[in-house]
């Protein structure tokens, strides 16, 4: 099957002829692809921004989970009872219970929550083997300089977690300030236009390919956003919204369905709600695409000479209207 890409949708959609007349053009750098690429690196900077965020959060959960831990275990050197070793060991065997549950149900659960079963799936068992430790830690005689020594060392730990704390939140500040300056709504930047960071996106079922400019992830759901320097419109037009349904197609083939793709013009945006009649007419624009590849018969398809005025392949066109 021959690939069709998102960008030739978005051509044949404003004119079958156009469209079929870029085909023959060298690629010229005009102004829409620099603002496109000036775009694309500030998205950028938030993708990364986004990145060091997720990572100052693991070393935040690392340090403050280890303090509390080392702070118990101190307290444990400091003070035996064999009543909360009995407590601690009790709960530790209902988390380990929890651990197997999650694990005999690891099928189920991963389909319909994979992300969250995951990180359940690693803390559970931590939790009930820190538990275990501080059980059999209440149990042993006293140590007071092992257990001060603890407390300190809990103290230091919990420094680092602030001192990662405090990287998270400038993080977020600078990823709040690159949203802003983009007029994009909530969500992480978690894919941009970017042949070398981001992988093309591909349907198979379909013959499809394309990279959206920016990839939202709000939720649990993967949002496409296309973004067009141009003027702004009354109203998105009718090819734009032909290429975000086929960037919706792509999340939903390599993702999940979206419920709605994003169009940018300017600070305006436009919601496109994705459902099987915007879908339908998207593979009937590719299977018409198809057939003018195999017969070579492609044609005007309106009656609009200002539409003809201002497409950038008039002077070529054999049916431009006067």
């Amino acid at each position: 099957m021959r690939y069709i890409s998102a960008g030739d949708i978005e051509k044949y959609s404003y004119c079958p002829l156009s469209w079929w007349l870029s085909r023959k053009e060298k690629h010229v750098e005009s102004e829409g692809v620099k603002k496109h690429r000036k775009i694309g690196k500030k998205a950028e900077e938030g993708m990364k921004e986004i990145k060091r965020i997720r990572e100052f959060e693991r070393d935040v959960l690392y340090f403050a989970s280890g303090a509390t831990m080392v702070s118990l275990v101190g307290v444990a050197m400091l003070y035996s009872s064999y009543a909360i070793a009995i407590a601690f060991h009790i709960t530790a065997i209902f988390w380990l219970l929890a651990a197997l549950y999650l694990l005999w149900n690891s099928g189920r659960y991963e389909t319909l929550w994979s992300e969250a079963y995951h990180r359940m799936m690693v803390v559970i068992p931590i939790i009930a083997t820190l538990l275990s430790i501080l059980s059999v830690s209440f149990l042993i005689e006293p140590n007071y300089f092992l257990g001060y020594s603890l407390e300190i060392a809990s103290l230091l730990w919990l420094i680092v977690a602030t001192f990662f704390f405090y990287k998270m939140l400038k993080s977020e500040i600078r990823y709040s300030k690159i949203r802003k300056e983009l007029h994009l709504p909530d969500g992480e930047i978690i894919y941009v236009d970017d042949l070398e960071r981001s992988p093309i996106l591909k349907s198979e079922k379909y013959g499809l390919w394309g990279r959206p400019d920016i990839l939202l992830k709000v939720g649990e759901d993967y949002i496409p956003v296309e973004i067009k320097t141009g003027r702004v419109p009354r109203g998105p037009h009718f090819s734009h919204i032909m290429q975000l349904t086929a960037y919706m197609l792509l999340v939903e083939e390599n993702y999940k369905a979206p419920p709605y793709g994003l169009l940018k013009y300017g600070s305006y945006i436009f919601r496109i709600d994705y459902d099987e009649s915007l879908k339908r007419i998207l593979l009937e624009k590719v299977d018409e695409m198809r057939k003018a590849l195999e017969t070579g018969e492609v044609h005007r398809n309106h009656n609009r000479p200002g539409k003809c005025r201002h497409c950038s392949r008039r002077d070529i066109c054999p049916e431009r209207l006067e």
